[in-house]
């Protein structure tokens, strides 16, 4: 139990860097209204406005994503603390307070995703080959 334990934090440590540095990134997005380049996009918002808009999206549902890691995480740490009926109802009442607030953060993203115009992403001109 303890291994499945240990395994769990180390996923959720990988996770939670993962949330950062894509935080990261759509705060670039939001601030300057460039795009990251990301290889995989098929769409991407049309004007510097929807980049923006795009951005902040990306940043209150990667939030929402790190919140839900650190109660997780604390849930998981909880588990090895001696039991105490007083910090089991603050675990309780701040992990409802958590969850609820990560909730949000992700319906205020996909809200305002909806606003975002996309266009299909254009293809690299290719190189004309040098024929003789």
């Amino acid at each position: 139990m303890e291994q499945l334990r240990q395994a769990v934090m180390v996923l959720l440590a990988i996770s939670a860097v993962i949330c950062l540095a894509a935080i990261a990134s759509a705060s670039y997005e939001f601030r300057t209204g460039r795009l990251v380049r990301y290889p995989f996009r098929r769409k991407v918002p049309a004007t510097a406005e929807d980049i923006r808009k795009n951005g902040l999206a990306l940043v209150l549902n990667d939030l929402g994503v790190l919140l839900v890691d650190f109660i997780v995480v604390s849930g998981v740490l909880l588990e090895g603390a001696r039991f105490d009926p007083v910090l089991g109802v603050g675990y309780l009442v701040a992990g409802a307070a958590g969850f609820a607030a990560s909730f949000l953060t992700m319906f205020a993203s996909i809200h305002l995703r909806g606003d975002v115009r996309y266009v299909k992403r254009q293809k690299a001109a290719s190189v004309p080959s040098a024929q003789t």
